[in-house]
Formats: structure tokens, C-alpha cells, sequence
């Protein structure tokens, strides 16, 4: 999983290029407005009101002063919308408050006109009050009425841009996460082809017999570093795989009989080890360090591994090893990046899913993984 885009770009990126640019990406805050007028409209149509009057009107005439309202409320709201997200972000708040004040006795102005057109307050058979009364008592109506529509649009203009705020920093969040995720996996397969090269160096100084045969299985560990490690995730028998090879690699290198020293056991419920998918090279850190602060030579075993995965995707992972210092500050040394490197890509991996100890007891260390995998190739 990766991203291309920059993190300005991502926040303008439009997820749904097949859509108009016109089209708003978020239109819920639209539909509710025109639900809302649709419903207004249809409430006067069926209980023929208007302001204060009784008569019945007929379609055409409802259908055309009902148009002319809208399109004058639709003004009002958006006008507002584009003015609130301009100005208010420029901190230019006396201009949007003159903005407003005069977008309301705008809007009141216009509604006014609309109903003296349509004759929205006259009796049936005469006037009941003066043009001057009737103005007056649509005026207090209307300003009331607009001052509801600013607030119902500037309402909804701040719910889409909490809405917008949210989604432009989760998106920027999981950009952080895969940069830091890659950086993450850049330092495990130089600081384990440090120790590994360490080791064929030592062999070489030896003239052993055995370094030729380290610099093949060296190279079937580099083909899984390169070409399989940059997935998100592996099957587990694939690791597992990669973990034998980098067993039997050391193994080259300790003297006689002390290779039986290393010893792993596999306990896996049937097919489990290809249904369920770890990020690659997980379990290597705590191997590395086995050997990195292990008493090698210690009697058998100086090494003990043990993995055990149920068929509902629980793994544990447990590591033993002997050391002639039982320091706790040797696990953890100075300069080292296995372990931090390693709890940090669980934390961001395995949120909640995951515990790793480590315990000195006398002579022997003992570091415990439990991560709980999930039947799925994206762990993210």
C-alpha cells in the first residue's frame, strides 16, 4: 500500500473523478435543503396557507408564486453558504456581519414584493388592511424568516466543513503512517543484513568450509527481503520459511555439535499458517537479538523457539535464550534498532491486538509475542 499524492494534494484530491466538477462531493447538506423547501412547499399547497390569507388559490398560481419564493429563499441560503466559508476564515467579521444584514433586508425586501404581487393579503371580497399595515406586518415576518434561513444555512456549511476537516486529516494521518511504516521496514533489512554479512565476514576470517553455503542461503534471504517484504502482509508460512533459512544461516557459524543448540518447535492448527497473513519479517527482531546477546555455547538448548497460531488466528511467539550476563540492558543496547523498531510496527500494525514481554529469569532470557491476526491480506 502506497500513496503518490503529496499532502496538499491529498487534501484536494476528489475521490470520485467520475462525477461533474460542479456536482458538490458532499451533497447531503443540499438534499436536506431542497427536502426541506419541497416539504414547505407542499405544506402550503395542502392546508392553503399563506401569511394571513383564507382564499383558494389555483395550481398555476401557487405552482409560480411558490417558484419565485424559492428561488429568492435559495438566494438567501446560499449566498450566506459562500460568504460564511470566505469571510469567516479571514477573520473579517465586520464585513460578514454587513454581508449578512444586508442579505436578510435583501431577502425581506424581495418576499415582501412577492406577496404584494400575489396578493397575499387580501380577503375575499375586500382589503382588510392598508399597503403600509400589510408591509409592516410581512416585514416583521420575512426578517425573522431570512434570519432562520442564515442559520439553517451557515449550520449546515460548518457540519460539511467539520465533515471535510475530518476526512482531510484522517487521509493525512494514514499518509504519516505508511511514510512511517516505510521508513520503519527501510531500518529491519539493513540493520539484518549488517548482522548477517558480520557473520559471513567471520566464517571468511576462518576459512571455513561453511562460508559458500552462507552466501546461498544469504541470497534466498535477500530474495524474500526484496521481493516479498514490501507486501503489507505474507502468509505466515512464508515467514516461516524466511525464519528457518535465517536459522540454518547461523547455524553456520556456531562450532560441531552446538548447532543442535538452536532448536525450533511449530505448533499451527491445520491450513492456519495460510489463512492467516503477518507483515513480513515480524518475528526476526526477537530471533536477532537471540543470537546477538545469546550464550551460544551454553549447554543445549542455548536457544529456544516456540510458535503456536490456533485456528481463530492466535499467535504466540516465544523466544529463550541463555546469557553469560543476565543485565537487562544488554536485550536493549545502545545503537540497537531491533526491538524499538519492532514495537513501534506492532503499535502501528497490531493496534489493540497485540502484547509483547520480555522477563530475565537467573541465566535466561524469555521475550513473548501474542498478536491476534485476522483472516485478511490488509492488517491496516
Amino acid at each position: 500500500m502506497s500513496f503518490s499524492l503529496s499532502a496538499t494534494e491529498a487534501v484536494h484530491h476528489r475521490p470520485r473523478p467520475w462525477l461533474p466538477v460542479w456536482l458538490p462531493l458532499r451533497p447531503w447538506p443540499h438534499v436536506v435543503w431542497l427536502a426541506l423547501l419541497l416539504f414547505t412547499d407542499f405544506q402550503l399547497w395542502y392546508g392553503q396557507m399563506g401569511i394571513y390569507y383564507h382564499e383558494t388559490e389555483t395550481g398555476w398560481h401557487f405552482f409560480l408564486k411558490a417558484l419565485w419564493v424559492d428561488a429568492v429563499d435559495c438566494a438567501l441560503f446560499y449566498f450566506h453558504w459562500m460568504v460564511l466559508s470566505r469571510l469567516l476564515p479571514a477573520r473579517r467579521l465586520v464585513l460578514y456581519a454587513g454581508a449578512v444584514v444586508g442579505g436578510v433586508l435583501l431577502f425581506a425586501a424581495l418576499r415582501i414584493g412577492i406577496s404584494v404581487f400575489y396578493a397575499e393579503g387580501v380577503q375575499q371580497g375586500r382589503w382588510t388592511l392598508t399597503l403600509a399595515q400589510h408591509v409592516r406586518m410581512l416585514s416583521n415576518y420575512h426578517v425573522v424568516l431570512g434570519l432562520l434561513l442564515i442559520f439553517l444555512s451557515g449550520s449546515l456549511r460548518l457540519a460539511v466543513d467539520y465533515v471535510q476537516e475530518r476526512d482531510n486529516r484522517r487521509e493525512l494521518q494514514a499518509q504519516h503512517l505508511v511514510t512511517e511504516l516505510s521508513l520503519l521496514k527501510a531500518q529491519v533489512n539493513p540493520h539484518f543484513l549488517f548482522n548477517t554479512l558480520n557473520n559471513i565476514y567471520a566464517l571468511t576470517l576462518q576459512h571455513s568450509p561453511r562460508a559458500p553455503e552462507a552466501v546461498l542461503r544469504l541470497s534466498e534471504i535477500m530474495r524474500y527481503v526484496l521481493y516479498e517484504s514490501g507486501s503489507d502482509t505474507v502468509p505466515l508460512a512464508r515467514e516461516l520459511t524466511h525464519l528457518r533459512g535465517f536459522l540454518d544461516l547461523q547455524r553456520l557459524r556456531l562450532p560441531g555439535n552446538a548447532a543442535a543448540a538452536v532448536q525450533l518447535h511449530t505448533d499451527l492448527a491445520p491450513g492456519a499458517e495460510y489463512v492467516f497473513p503477518i507483515a513480513p519479517m515480524l518475528l526476526l527482531p526477537l530471533v536477532e537479538n537471540a543470537f546477538k546477546h545469546g550464550h551460544l555455547l551454553a549447554p543445549a538448548p542455548a536457544i529456544s523457539i516456540a510458535l503456536q497460531l490456533d485456528a481463530v488466528g492466535a499467535l504466540y511467539f516465544v523466544v529463550r535464550n541463555t546469557v553469560a550476563d543476565p543485565s537487562p540492558a544488554l536485550l536493549e543496547s545502545a545503537g540497537g534498532v531491533g526491538l524499538p523498531n519492532l514495537r513501534r510496527r506492532l503499535e502501528l500494525l497490531y493496534p489493540q491486538r497485540h502484547e509483547l514481554t520480555i522477563s530475565t529469569t537467573g541465566q535466561a532470557f524469555c521475550a513473548t509475542l501474542a498478536v491476534q491476526l485476522r483472516p485478511t491480506a490488509v492488517i491496516l
